[in-house]
């Protein structure tokens, strides 16, 4: 007889499958009660692999009046009517979406199929995308008595993969505008509109004539409608909580920190309410193993488009403050602080309501993790994978305490560094850029540069046991790098933690590209340092 297990819904998006086949359902549907409630013309923008084409789904049903899906759920408390409307549903993710040519091939093929399937006849006078849509809805709305839904899943791709491709764009942008611009002009016709993507459509002209879509991506009353809160983590998942607990040997309590810090960190609006990546935790829980799920799940190919051509210093993105309109804009290749947020990226970490500005942040170990696959090849001319295994172990190292191994493996890493990397940019660049790779290789608790009143130290690391404080100066001494950190009381923050505050020092040379000199302060004051080679 087969063991009954939790049946976890990795990678499914329809609401009727999970709801059917006994999988596991995390209930947003009292948020989507009040999405209903108040919001008729919505956009939301989330970054990919956070659950926006099952909530789509999960209005699809309700909008089909399939009440048995929703028996015991938090919406069956408020709903009693249960109508059913006639929805149009368009999922432009899995399209060729760099060929416009294909885009319209799969908007017109899905127009004919509301056609047929509604019973209504269009005529071939009309042969744009945009211009049958509109017929289309007001068709269906006089046939069945009923507003249409129209429900729109990533509609960005066609922009996000054709944003260097001036020619491919523009196409798309002409192919969708119109398209779009039917949500206001068959207003009278329409019940609810959704679109969804990652990218934000405020400056996209291809909205232009559908302004009048409610953006409810920073809404506080929305901001938990995809993603898991730590509630949820607790209420839904208790029992993977456990078997992953055994398998480690862990408290839940420890389980349930290691989840947080790889997994969590998500925050898409001013209240302090963060949420856990679903994908990520999903997959976690099922695999009883924690890992870096939403990296292999594959990278963000406009992101990685955006490395080969980007000028900006990248190593500077932990210290950004911006506003809703900055993070809402298309981004360029002189500020990408819009598509990292809007790619998961970055996320908030604080809300400055003086200045109306949000501070930003990676989210957790699992995006560091992603952003150093990324930028040691890109960046450094170290493979992904080599650097990666170095940078385990440099993370291992440190939550040992074995500061030894871990200069050692440290000057290994940058010996991987080709002499081209030093020679493109200023060494200067080259050297902070090497000291911002490795705080997200080493994949601990650990803030890059961090303000403090006296001074910025270039890294603070912390694990279950240690606090380690590193200062680097470039073509300078190491007693200068130690002197820096007493002398602006970096360590000050720290004293009361409970937990030993090291601080190291180290010399880095521009010219032999290595690190000269490595002096440790141990917490109780005694100074040694590390020899290398």
């Amino acid at each position: 007889m087969i063991k009954k297990k939790i049946k976890y819904p990795i990678g499914w998006q329809s609401f009727e499958k999970i709801r059917t086949q006994g999988a596991l359902y995390v209930d947003k549907t009292g948020v989507i009660a009040e999405l209903l409630e108040y919001e008729r013309y919505v956009f939301l923008s989330r970054p990919r692999r956070f659950g926006k084409s099952l909530l789509l789904s999960t209005i699809e049903a309700y909008y089909q009046g399939k009440k048995h899906l929703f028996e015991g759920l938090e919406i069956s408390k408020y709903e009693e009517k249960w109508e059913a409307y006639p929805v149009l549903h368009f999922d432009l993710s899995g399209e060729e979406a760099n060929k416009p040519e294909k885009l319209e091939e799969y908007l017109l093929k899905k127009i004919n199929e509301y056609e047929s399937l509604y019973g209504v006849c269009i005529g071939d006078d009309v042969t744009s995308a945009g211009g049958r849509f509109g017929w289309l809805i007001q068709k269906i709305s006089k046939a069945t008595g009923k507003g249409c839904v129209i429900l729109v899943d990533e509609y960005d791709k066609g922009i996000q993969e054709t944003i260097h491709d001036k020619e491919a764009l523009e196409r798309n942008q002409s192919l969708l505008r119109p398209f779009f611009s039917q949500l206001k002009a068959q207003d009278q016709y329409i019940q609810f509109a959704m679109v969804t993507g990652v990218a934000r459509f405020r400056h996209y002209t291809l909205f232009s004539g559908a302004n009048n879509l409610n953006d409810i991506s920073f809404m506080e009353d929305y901001a938990t409608i995809c993603g898991f809160t730590l509630d949820e983590v607790k209420e839904y998942f208790q029992e993977g909580i456990n078997e992953i607990s055994v398998r480690y040997g862990l408290s839940q309590g420890e389980t349930i920190q290691n989840l947080l810090q790889k997994y969590d960190g998500y925050r898409f609006s001013a209240k302090k309410v963060k949420v856990l990546n679903p994908f990520s935790i999903l997959n976690a829980l099922s695999k009883k193993q924690f890992d870096e799920y939403w990296l292999m799940s594959g990278t963000s190919k406009v992101f990685i488009d955006f490395l080969k051509k980007a000028t900006y210093d990248l190593s500077q993105i932990h210290q950004i403050k911006a506003t809703t309109a900055r993070l809402s804009r298309l981004y360029d290749d002189n500020d990408p602080v819009p598509l990292l947020y809007q790619t998961g990226y970055l996320t908030i970490a604080d809300f400055d309501l003086r200045l109306n500005m949000y501070q930003l942040k990676i989210p957790n170990g699992e995006v560091r993790g992603a952003l150093f696959q990324d930028l040691a090849p890109m960046y450094l001319g170290i493979p992904s994978t080599k650097g990666r295994e170095k940078a385990l172990k440099l993370r291992r190292c440190l939550e040992d305490c074995d500061l030894e191994e871990f200069v050692r493996t440290l000057d290994s890493l940058i010996a991987d560094v080709p002499y081209p990397i030093f020679d493109k940019d200023s060494k200067e660049s080259a050297y902070h850029l090497i000291v911002y790779c490795l705080c997200l290789a080493i994949g601990v608790d650990n803030r890059c540069d961090e303000p403090m009143a006296d001074g910025r130290p270039d890294l603070v690391a912390f694990t279950e046991k240690y606090i380690y404080i590193i200062e680097f100066k470039l073509n300078q001494s190491a007693e200068s790098a130690l002197k820096q950190i007493e002398d602006n009381g970096y360590a000050r923050p720290y004293l009361n933690d409970g937990r030993p505050v090291y601080r190291i020092g180290a010399s880095f040379s521009s010219e032999k590209r290595n690190i000269k000199r490595w002096l440790v302060q141990k917490p109780d004051g005694q100074i040694t340092e590390i020899k290398i080679g």
